[in-house]
């Protein structure tokens, strides 16, 4: 049989998770409390470590926002570090994607939703999750374990023509949530099969909620049965016995680190804890059938529809809705626990009424996970989920429509001010459930005769094609301040605005059913012989990540099968150490003649022994560094390695305080750079220190300018700033110079370019204006060419860009330069020449509007010493998040356009430019300048398509008039693309005069 078509990603001693702890690595030399470094596996001889285990944890359940750890607490002068929870998290998050494969880190992800009782922290979550990776979606979490019984175990049975009640429970290492599903009666039914089950039926979700009574509570109340101080050491000590008295049902006994005392845990120990464990529960059971009571009788129809079954089973008010509930599904490793499934039922169900129960098992850990990725094929159009053979598609027409799969925005333009967003519906927002209608908050005071323009679209992880052709439409305010009000239908899944303030509101609906399949065809469906347990799998470029409190998840889907069988048997015996899971023929022989202990059977010291590092297909770990769990951290760790039997490829020589993300490798490490590179950590703490700073000494300019202009010189040698006169290109510059450290006449230098200029002379002769670069090249310079343009850049910078662009700072074969950067000021008009294409994919542009009409004060730096410079530029690298779907729309429209209608090939971006693009992803990503709020990735996204892709559209009409079609086509209705679209805008408007130019 061919191989298994789930792939999990992040593997750990052969197992398809990884641990969820993380280390903060900071130098004692260094006072700034801000300064440290984040990584997901032990480092090595690193002087001053803390380890993470409850990042989750401490994210949705942690009172304390800051954490200060103390490098040395009997020194009153030692170092300390502020650790602020959520950027932690969010540094967390990025490890992770780094981790990912690269040849997977740009496909699709999504990520599981915890149920979240409170809203400030359910938001604060999901923000997190959504700027540390770019354009990921969310999907509830309780709902893809109802997926993982329904599509992937198959043993989820529903009864036509009533509701049927789905209690899913999931108890886990730190939470544990409860949430209702439940199949809707308004549906065609079709035959039933021969147990008379129904698969036809439509699937909802009511709102679950969490508490902290879970495996860590259980382990917090061993510690006080067994007389031990609740310590990280100790808890982890008694989860490992624990886990391994579940299993094997035998008695453990253990010590735990700094103490000789023998404890020992069995079943005698963990029937009683069970039991406590569910007394803490009840509180939470009894809200959810509190909400089931009032869904069951929401109206004057629903109450007599529910009639019939209350009366057979004998529900009268809210404390007997238990009894409607007809099955269990019961999930996490906390539900391995002895008499845990008792303990639940004679607490949950005392009066003998009992529900089936259906278990998750020993694939407990990756349940919810490969769940979510059924969902996610399930859902493409036709399915990427099949029985063999195409056989019984019938079992898998019943979508699970747990909630809204995306937010909804409501669009706002006023005047020509950019679109603001507000969110009307949130997928995690309990008025899913429950719908009807509600007054919009955070509506922006309407004027009475005003006409803004609005539209309500999905959020941006729909895809662009989910929000083309849904334009703007002007509204007209009849009464100030213009109050609107949402209606939302839950059973037709239709939202719609209305207003008694506002006329012209018609277009202001959406039918958020039509969000939930993707209309995309396998390429190469699976089409070979299964056993009759397995499922077909054609390939999809999705990723679910389960960010557990215990370990992570990751799973994407190749051409290929699976079962419910072979998952429970990968998370029992392990993934093969060339990172496969165990799938063909030879590999289920070789698991059943030699027996592996499973790893939650063993002790830390026994995983670690017994691990191997599992192999991507390009050859590279995903098990590097594995620590052994003795609190032993920053010590010796090479040895340990060594000695545990893990496997790490060779790397070259790693630079002190840089993540290896962004170390040179051995082909970098001669190349021609500029200044001093520093740590993520350290530039964007001191950028985002200096945006104040900045704001005040010239409020005329955007900082957005300022951060892209920075990573641009980081990125691209030569940077251009175009724009009208006036608008701050120079005053840009100076300011970048001073932030940089760079002073006027030693290391900052400013050249006004001349008409007359036809060669390099001026600038390197004997009496150049930069000549003494040629003989000083022991500090890096920055460069100013005021009017860049003002004569043919060729003429007087062809050795330049060869030097700083990949020619090690080469002028004549005996001379070299100084290391520099250039900015270059470009105005297009009369007086002066567009730059050629040629010269612009060497260059990164930035185009600067003009400054507001109504600004007060002159323009231009009052200040300049009052801002501190930077300590240095970040690091370059290409990995992570360097791409965006918007961008990859635009490229392949483009790339569609050029060779399907043979226009020239120079529209084209180069590989100069596509590496840049990459980068500046990349960039923006590591230093999460997203979450610390320095520059939006739409903003960056919008400048880098219109001004490295969008700005080589020139020629003739004729020749661009298919490439400008495909553009227009494909960002229509992406409203987050200003600058983009007004270039395609411009475009069009000198269609008339036959000749497109990107300059007005």
């Amino acid at each position: 049989m061919s191989e298994t078509a789930f792939q999990f990603l992040l593997q750990y001693e052969g197992q398809p998770f990884y641990p969820s702890r993380c280390f903060i690595i900071a130098d004692p030399k260094i006072k700034d409390r801000n300064q440290w470094t984040l990584q997901l596996d032990s480092p090595q001889d690193a002087p001053w470590v803390y380890q993470l285990d409850d990042i989750k944890d401490w994210m949705l359940h942690g009172s304390k926002a800051v954490r200060q750890i103390i490098y040395d607490r009997k020194d009153p002068r030692t170092p300390y570090r502020d650790l602020e929870r959520d950027e932690v998290f969010r540094e967390y998050l990025r490890k992770i994607l780094e981790k990912l494969p690269p040849e997977y880190q740009s496909r699709r992800k999504y990520a599981l939703m915890p149920s979240i009782a409170d809203e400030k922290t359910r938001t604060r979550y999901k923000r997190a999750v959504e700027a540390a990776i770019p354009g990921i979606a969310v999907v509830p979490e309780p709902e893809m374990v109802a997926e993982y019984f329904r599509l992937l175990k198959r043993t989820m049975e529903l009864e036509a023509g009533r509701n049927n009640v789905l209690l899913v429970v999931d108890v886990g290492a730190a939470t544990t949530n409860m949430t209702l599903v439940l199949s809707r009666r308004d549906q065609s039914i079709v035959s039933p099969d021969s147990k008379g089950a129904q698969r036809d039926l439509r699937l909802r979700a009511l709102r679950g909620d969490s508490v902290g009574h879970a495996g860590r509570w259980v382990d917090q109340r061993l510690c006080e049965l067994l007389g031990v101080d609740v310590t990280d050491a100790a808890l982890r000590a008694i989860e490992d016995a624990k886990v391994r008295s579940s299993l094997g049902e035998t008695a453990i006994t253990f010590k735990v680190p700094l103490s000789e005392k023998q404890l020992t845990i069995d079943r005698q120990t963990l029937v009683p804890v069970s039991g406590e464990l569910w007394s803490g529960l009840r509180p939470l059971f009894e809200r959810l059938c509190e909400r089931l009571y009032d869904n069951q009788t929401s109206s004057a129809d629903a109450k007599r529809k529910s009639k019939e079954l209350f009366e057979q089973r004998g529900v009268t008010g809210p404390s007997d809705a238990h009894r409607l509930i007809d099955t269990i599904l019961l999930a996490g490793g906390t539900s391995l626990l002895p008499g845990f499934q008792d303990a639940m039922m004679e607490t949950l169900f005392p009066d003998g009424d009992q529900p089936e129960v259906l278990r998750v098992g020993s694939s407990f850990a990756i349940a919810a996970a490969v769940g979510g990725l059924a969902h996610i094929l399930h859902n493409y159009d036709p399915p990427r989920l099949r029985e063999p053979n195409e056989q019984g598609r019938d079992v898998f027409t019943a979508p699970l429509e747990s909630t809204l799969p995306y937010p909804l925005l409501l669009g706002m333009k006023q005047s020509a001010d950019r679109e603001q967003q507000i969110i009307v519906l949130d997928p995690n927002d309990p008025f899913v459930d429950d719908g009807g209608k509600r007054q919009i908050e955070d509506l922006p005071a309407l004027a009475k005769g005003s006409q803004p323009k609005t539209r309500l679209v999905p959020g941006p992880a729909a895809g662009m094609s989910a929000r083309q052709g849904r334009q703007f439409r002007a509204m007209k305010v009849r009464e100030s301040p213009g109050k609107m009000e949402l209606e939302w239908d839950p059973v037709r899944e239709r939202a719609t605005i209305r207003s008694n303030q506002v006329d012209e509101t018609g277009h202001l609906w959406i039918d958020a059913n039509m969000l939930r399949k993707r209309q995309e065809p396998a390429l190469d469906p699976f089409d070979e012989l299964l056993d009759s347990e397995a499922l077909a799998v054609d390939g999809a470029n999705d990723i679910i990540l389960d960010l557990g409190m215990s370990k992570i998840v990751a799973v994407t889907a190749n051409r290929g099968w699976t079962s419910a069988q072979e998952l429970e048997r990968v998370v029992r015996e392990g993934v093969n150490v060339d990172g496969r899971v165990p799938g063909t023929t030879a590999d289920k022989k070789d698991a059943r003649e030699t027996e592996r202990p499973d790893a939650l059977d063993r002790s830390p010291q026994q995983r670690v022994s017994q691990a191997k590092a599992a192999e991507v297909a390009n050859g590279q770990s995903l098990t590097r560094n594995l620590v052994p769990d003795n609190g032993d951290i920053g010590k010796n760790s090479k040895e340990k390695k060594d000695k545990s039997g893990s496997f790490a490829p060779s790397e070259p020589a790693v630079v002190p305080g840089l993540p290896p993300s962004t170390q040179a490798t051995p082909d970098e490490e001669d190349r021609f750079d500029w200044g001093e590179r520093v740590t993520d950590s350290e530039f964007s703490q001191a950028l985002a220190s200096l945006k104040d700073t900045v704001k005040s000494a010239e409020p005329h300019l955007h900082f957005d300018d300022v951060v892209v202009a920075l990573l641009a010189l980081a990125v691209r040698p030569f940077v251009l700033l175009a724009g009208p006169p006036g608008c701050g290109k120079s005053t840009l510059v100076r300011l970048i110079a001073r932030m940089l450290g760079k002073k006027i006449g030693e290391t900052f230098h400013e050249v006004a370019v001349q008409a007359h200029w036809e060669n390099d002379s001026v600038l390197f002769g004997e009496t150049g204006l930069l000549s003494h670069l040629l003989k000083e090249r022991t500090l890096s310079h920055l460069i100013l060419f005021d009017e860049f343009n003002l004569t043919r850049p060729e003429y007087y910078l062809s050795r330049l860009f060869h030097a700083l662009d990949g020619g090690n700072g080469v002028i004549t074969q005996d001379t070299t330069i100084a290391p520099c950067r250039v900015f270059g000021t470009l105005n297009i008009d009369d007086s002066s020449r567009p730059p050629s294409p040629k010269v612009l994919d060497r260059c990164f542009l930035l185009e600067l509007k003009q400054v507001s009409w109504d600004m007060e004060g002159p323009a231009g730096l009052s200040n300049l010493a009052s801002i501190p410079p930077l300590p240095g530029l970040p690091a370059i690298s290409v990995g992570g998040a360097n791409t965006d779907a918007r961008v990859d729309a635009v490229l392949q429209a483009l790339h569609l356009a050029v060779h399907d209608h043979e226009l020239r090939h120079d529209l084209l971006p180069s590989r100069r430019v596509l590496s840049d693009i990459k980068a500046l992803l990349n960039l923006h990503h590591r230093l999460d300048l997203q979450g610390k709020g320095l520059l939006d990735r739409d903003e960056l996204v919008d400048r880098v398509i219109a001004s490295r892709i969008l700005v080589k559209l020139s020629g003739a009409f004729d020749q661009l008039q298919p490439a400008l079609d495909a553009l227009e086509k494909v960002v229509d209705g992406v409203d987050e693309l200003p600058r983009t679209r007004r270039r395609l805008k411009l475009a069009r408007q000198q269609a008339r005069l036959g000749f497109i130019s990107p300059w007005q």
